[in-house]
């Protein structure tokens, strides 16, 4: 059995509006494949938006601090995360819909092309980065990750 799995391309969109969007063709039942996850932009100011992150990182539990919360990272882990609060969390349909989406950070890499036989790109309702552009009024998702703790590093192929 090939699953047909939908290509989306997350470069240039908003990430809340195209999570949703991510999010309800899940819970339709679809099967989603993100790419270019350090490319989507968080709309507002910039130090805004960071020091809203950083000060999600410095909660911790009075008793054991190691027993969190933890934030991702990665973008593509930020991604995720951010597709998964927005499913019904307690219900066996809101997880079976995370199965079905897969975030990756550029392309998909090497080793799980061969998982994904049919491919269908296709694009979702975008907002307007030119006037974004203008007032310089967003940051991608890359710069937040490496402003919040995110090293870099090579992942492996």
């Amino acid at each position: 059995m090939v699953i047909e799995y939908q290509l989306l391309d997350a470069k240039n969109k908003i990430l809340g509006r195209f999570c949703s969007q991510v999010a309800k063709k899940a819970l339709l039942g679809e099967y989603i494949v993100i790419i270019n996850a350090k490319d989507a932009i968080i709309s507002g100011n910039k130090r805004d938006i960071q020091e809203k992150y950083l000060a999600k990182l410095n909660i911790s539990t009075a008793t054991n601090p190691r027993r969190g919360p933890f934030w991702p990272r990665r973008p593509d882990n930020f991604m995720r995360n951010i597709i998964k609060k927005m499913l019904p969390r307690k219900k066996i349909r809101g997880k079976e819909a995370l199965k079905r989406v897969h975030v990756y950070i550029s392309n998909i890499p090497e080793r799980f092309k061969k998982q994904y036989q049919k491919l269908t790109p296709i694009d979702v309702a975008h907002a307007d980065k030119k006037r974004l552009s203008y007032y310089n009024k967003y940051i991608t998702l890359e710069t937040l990750c490496q402003r919040i703790g995110w090293k870099k590093q090579a992942i492996e192929v």
